[in-house]
């Protein structure tokens, strides 16, 4: 996992940051924030762990569900907790070999509007669709000539996939550190579910890119979600104060989300050296992360995170690092106004574990540096939208 980690580290830029020790106000404020509004907990067994690159929430038959892939410990396994009762609904143990077999599982999802599972095969560069009960109901294979293909159906980075006329869309990361011209650079491909074909959308690396560079760092990451309503697709890019729209995958429209507690960002093209110092700076450094569309509310959640400094025994390479970072949540509306901004402490949330439910943006507390940090269950506090003004 830690190979995993450090890839999306080294698709990043490294930039030197200022360390914030304390809360600031911002230089303006706003009338809604997010209020803490109840807490669920989940029950664990020891066959569980409690981190999950892959949680996504859900609905079927009116009731509400979390899907958890569990892939931590040995196994690979699909759990489906029931939001409402705080139970376990059902699982799906994933096996390896067979007319079923799955080797390695590096993200899923639920099926859009059915009861079936997308499940990703890593190395074998392979999606596969399969029922409730665990059989495959069909594999595609990922081919593109000349190009590299990347799936990540994710929301520990926040890449949840969409899918649009049939197609299923995923982002392309910049594959090569070579020179290229990132103005015809698609920013995802497109797999057609119906026929297996495999494509790409005409939408490309935004003019801030355009030119040929050495090497090509943080300025191409990004994470996004999908607003069904509209079809609209809004992307966020990690070192940019504006987010990016679009309605038909082609052309596009910006939007001010900056935070009031970050510095103005631009995207910074260098290049990088990838030793444990640069990781260290990577880890402190202020950088925007997970964009989510909240469909009750139709609004849009932008991470921000703080500037911050590691504890001296805390391992730069480790998952929750760091773990004393402190975020907010920058809310726009559904014309992308800001409407809203709250900061959150360190050592409690680890936000990377987020998801937006009927009640409200629930926000993982299985911070390790969490005083009531308990590895045997999941907790996620829920919070609501209001008027903090009043």
């Amino acid at each position: 996992m830690k190979k995993e980690h450090t890839l999306l580290i080294t698709l990043s830029i490294l930039c030197l940051c200022s360390c914030q020790t304390k809360t600031e106000q911002p230089s303006a404020t706003y009338d809604i924030g997010l209020v803490e509004a109840k807490k669920i907990t989940l029950p664990i067994d020891e066959k569980t762990y409690f981190l999950s690159k892959s949680i996504f929430q859900f609905e079927e038959d009116g009731k509400e569900y979390l899907h958890f892939e569990n892939s931590r410990k040995g196994m690979y396994e699909i759990v489906t907790f029931d939001l409402e009762k705080q139970d376990v609904h059902r699982r799906l143990p994933i096996q390896p070999e067979g007319p079923n077999g799955i080797p390695a599982m590096y993200g899923s999802k639920p099926y859009p509007d059915s009861e079936n599972y997308l499940i990703f095969q890593g190395m074998a560069f392979r999606i596969t669709q399969m029922d409730g009960e665990g059989n495959v109901i069909r594999n595609y294979q990922l081919k593109s000539p000349g190009r590299f293909v990347r799936v990540m159906l994710a929301s520990f980075c926040y890449f949840p996939s969409f899918v649009r006329d049939s197609v299923l869309y995923f982002d392309q990361p910049v594959a090569s550190r070579k020179k290229r011209n990132l103005d015809n650079y698609p920013l995802f491909a497109g797999l057609d579910l119906r026929t297996g074909e495999l494509g790409f959308a005409p939408l490309y690396f935004p003019t801030t890119f355009k030119g040929d560079y050495s090497h090509i760092t943080s300025g191409d990451r990004f994470t996004y979600d999908y607003n069904y309503k509209e079809d609209r697709l809004v992307c966020s890019f990690i070192e940019s104060d504006s987010i990016m729209v679009t309605d038909d995958l082609s052309n596009v429209k910006w939007y001010n989300a900056k935070s009031l507690f970050l510095n103005s960002m631009t995207p910074y093209l260098n290049d990088m050296q990838e030793d444990v110092n640069d990781i260290i700076r990577y880890e402190e450094a202020p950088k925007y992360w997970h964009l989510m569309y909240d469909k009750y509310r139709d609004v849009y959640y932008r991470f921000a995170e703080m500037p911050c400094e590691l504890a001296k025994d805390e391992d730069p390479y480790d998952e929750f690092t760091p773990k004393a970072r402190e975020f907010t949540v920058i809310i726009l509306d559904k014309d992308f106004r800001i409407i809203g901004e709250t900061k959150f402490p360190g050592n409690k949330y680890f936000y990377k574990m987020s998801f937006v439910g009927r009640d409200g943006l629930y926000i993982s507390e299985n911070n390790p540096a969490n005083p009531e940090f308990d590895e045997d269950k999941l907790v996620f506090a829920c919070f609501k939208l209001e008027n903090t003004n009043n």
